[in-house]
């Protein structure tokens, strides 16, 4: 008798498959390791797995169903691709109805794959106008927009910063401080009582990094008073 698949495996691997192809389609390059052809950053991965790890604190912390939450994380970008402004409509619904057949011969249990599906088709969106339920779907959008800011969103963004010409340190401050806007409206939005906090932390941190950076590249160098 053949096992079924172990959902978590994949869901990773189909990420894996979807996401180095279309990085390698975006920067145009790759790299050999480990004898198979790698982006040169995978972003949409660093963003998942990001969200991902958000889910395994989360979920628990607010009672939504963990493998939801989780599965739904792990696919819920699986359809987006870089730099392409007409997924950014249509991918919830696209990776949605991929879900099925990607969960297909795995030991997902096959009753909560509706709410996978719900989760992902209402992630979109920086801002909320009214909280969403069920809670795993409200849960889905708060890690992932909470994947979004804090420490590990500025190495990715920083990552794929050469895609956005000209890469200059001025102007990566620029795109920062517009990013600050939007990331105190997603702060706004979040719906869980953990990720209003824990939001609320990360945004203090890229306030402060990037008020930090505009010191330092002021003309002549800011210097905060003793």
């Amino acid at each position: 008798m053949t096992l079924p698949t172990p959902w978590r495996t994949a869901c990773e691997q189909a990420l894996r498959r979807f996401s180095d192809a279309d990085a390698i389609r975006f920067w145009g390059i790759g790299h050999e390791v480990d004898g198979s052809y790698q982006p040169i950053f995978n972003y949409r991965f660093e963003h998942t797995y990001a969200a991902v790890l958000l889910t395994r604190w989360l979920a628990p912390a607010v009672g939504a169903d963990p493998e939801v939450v989780e599965c739904a994380a792990w696919l819920h970008d699986v359809a987006k691709r870089l730099k392409a402004p007409h997924t950014r409509d249509t991918h919830a619904q696209e990776a949605s109805a991929l879900v099925p057949e990607l969960l297909a011969g795995t030991d997902f249990p096959p009753e909560k794959i509706p709410a996978v599906r719900h989760a992902i088709e209402h992630h979109v969106g920086l801002s909320l106008a009214a909280p969403l339920e069920p809670v795993e779907t409200a849960c889905l959008w708060d890690c992932d927009k909470l994947s979004k800011i804090g420490a590990a969103s500025l190495i990715h963004f920083g990552c794929i910063s050469g895609a956005f010409q000209p890469i200059t340190t001025a102007e990566i401050l620029r795109r920062g401080e517009a990013w600050l806007e939007l990331a105190r409206n997603i702060t706004a939005s979040f719906t869980t009582g953990p990720a209003q906090e824990e939001g609320r932390r990360r945004l203090a941190f890229l306030e402060a990094h990037y008020a930090q950076l505009r010191r330092e590249w002021s003309d002549p160098p800011e210097r905060t008073p003793v």
